[in-house]
């Protein structure tokens, strides 16, 4: 899909046509515009399929803590081979700009905020340290290089950004396919933390015998088994390439 508009807050997976959701049928990947699919097509896949994960880091606010997220970046470190988890403390900005670049696989398990007004504004929060505020924000990435297969955003609000011209999207997914990243998930709103915990688990587990937007679409066909309400597993989205 390349949505148009306010299409682009559109969880197409969701429909319903009464007697069954679409992807019951079909599994559905996105481009922010058609432009960048040449982009996309340039880029080369890493051999190794290792992981980086950051779960539920320290954001110096106990309201700020998901427990369920901790789990979720524990448990993917025994999905994907060679998984690494920083969580809390270590699960720092600093480590994500001085390591991400080594990983095929980079997910975060914390929180997002999309700022309408200023998109380039939105940003993932991270631990803060001596060297970084923690807010990964739309705008640094734009100067990062990465090297990612696959980006997973397992957070609130990602997947959003502002229309600009061209009828492209300002925000966090666009962020990272710019820096490099050959696709994202990411969510379109804020999320359940035990029922995204439950979905990405399997994510990962899919990814081993199918293709990103299929193993997606398994993943959320299961949750919905357990989380039935379109809440629950409908949020997540990917963009960019598919395979």
């Amino acid at each position: 899909m390349v949505p148009h508009g306010i299409l682009h807050y559109l969880p197409f997976n969701a429909l319903n046509s009464g007697n069954s959701y679409l992807i019951d049928k079909y599994s559905v990947s996105y481009l922010p515009s058609a432009s960048i699919m040449k982009f996309l097509k340039q880029r080369k896949t890493q051999e190794a399929k290792n992981a980086l994960i950051f779960g539920n880091p320290d954001l110096g606010d106990k309201r700020y803590d998901l427990a369920h997220a901790q789990t979720e970046a524990q448990a993917i470190t025994k999905v994907v081979p060679g998984g690494r988890a920083l969580v809390r403390r270590d699960a720092t900005e600093t480590a994500f700009k001085q390591q991400g670049v080594n990983y095929a696989y980079v997910h975060f398990a914390s929180h997002g905020e999309f700022n309408a007004d200023a998109p380039l504004n939105s940003a993932l929060l991270l631990a803060k340290d001596n060297t970084n505020d923690g807010a990964l924000t739309v705008g640094e990435l734009y100067s990062m290089r990465l090297n990612a297969d696959l980006v997973t955003l397992s957070a609130c609000e990602t997947g959003l950004g502002k229309i600009a011209n061209g009828d492209d999207v300002v925000g966090l997914t666009r962020g990272f396919l710019y820096a490099g990243s050959r696709s994202i998930v990411a969510s379109l709103w804020k999320v359940d933390d035990e029922a995204t915990a439950y979905l990405m688990t399997r994510f990962y587990g899919a990814l081993k015998g199918t293709s990103k937007r299929e193993a997606l679409r398994l993943a959320q066909i299961e949750t919905r088994k357990k989380y039935v309400h379109p809440y629950y597993w409908a949020a997540f989205q990917l963009t960019g390439e598919a395979s």
